[in-house]
């Protein structure tokens, strides 16, 4: 059985919480103080864990890392960041085995690369020559002010202490360089209707969850300036492994007004926001 060991805000140390959902073990706490979510309770061997799940997905990450249809919708992001080119440093937190990466070095990028599991990173170096580094952006040594842009897509809800690593992004991003993030949105319609049938609600999986309040206040605490947020998808579907929860017909009907809504309540599946280093 996996030993679970019990986790406090990341923020505020020592803090009061409320349970909101429990499930898997664990349960999903909000901080009193400043809101964060978190996992209360955490897989005591997570990054070993973690490790596991990515060696199991690889092939399936490689095969789908050149699909076109992923690749336009990628491209078509990675323009965006054209504004910010200065030194051409791009910098992916959570870059699996890099095929981001790769898209963005197709742009003119000079691009590195960071993640925990060493099955990815290796894939990435040997296969497709990228500079990656094993491990957390902390232990990466990246010197300061060194990107104009740090991209995390699916991987800020698997860090175990996201103010230090929002922290080290403000460090080695440059004066006016862009923090660009994607992650799951707690607050969100599908949250809210499916509950425990969600397949991202996985406290031992899913450490931190986050809403468009609280990802401001992790901007604040890092120094970075909050620019936008944003979100998207409104799919009302079950797909926790599993779950038995059938959809009832009318929520299906809502996908497509849920989906309009979401452009102004932001409770979509994802938030987006992007931050900038302050300029000096």
């Amino acid at each position: 059985m996996n030993e679970l060991v019990e986790k406090h805000c990341d923020v505020c140390g020592e803090c009061e919480s409320v349970e909101l959902l429990r499930l898997h073990g664990s349960a999903y706490h909000e901080c009193k103080i400043c809101g964060l979510i978190f996992a209360k309770w955490i897989l005591k061997n997570y990054e070993e864990a973690n490790e596991a799940a990515f060696a199991a997905e690889l092939q399936d990450y490689v095969r789908k890392a050149f699909d076109d249809r992923r690749s336009r919708r990628l491209i078509r992001l990675l323009h965006r960041f054209e504004k910010y080119r200065s030194s051409n440093n791009f910098l992916e937190l959570g870059c699996n085995a890099g095929s981001v990466l790769l898209r963005a070095q197709a742009l003119g990028w000079k691009t590195s690369g960071v993640d925990i599991a060493y099955a990815a990173t290796e894939y990435g170096r040997a296969n497709w020559n990228l500079n990656l580094h094993t491990g957390t952006i902390d232990s990466a040594g990246y010197p300061p002010g060194y990107f104009d842009v740090v991209y995390s897509n699916a991987t800020l809800e698997h860090v175990e202490h996201p103010l230090a690593t929002l922290r080290e992004v403000a460090r080695v991003l440059r004066p006016g360089g862009v923090f660009y993030c994607n992650t799951v949105n707690w607050d969100s319609y599908k949250r809210e209707i499916l509950g425990e049938n969600w397949f991202l609600i996985a406290p031992t999986h899913h450490i931190h969850l986050y809403t468009p309040k609280n990802v401001e206040m992790l901007c604040a605490k890092s120094d970075l300036t909050h620019v936008r947020t944003w979100t998207t998808g409104a799919r009302v579907k079950a797909n926790a492994p599993g779950s038995t929860f059938v959809t009832p017909w009318y929520l299906n009907l809502m996908k497509g007004p849920l989906s309009m809504l979401t452009r102004v309540t932001r409770k979509g599946d994802s938030i987006h926001f992007l931050a900038e280093k302050p300029p000096k």
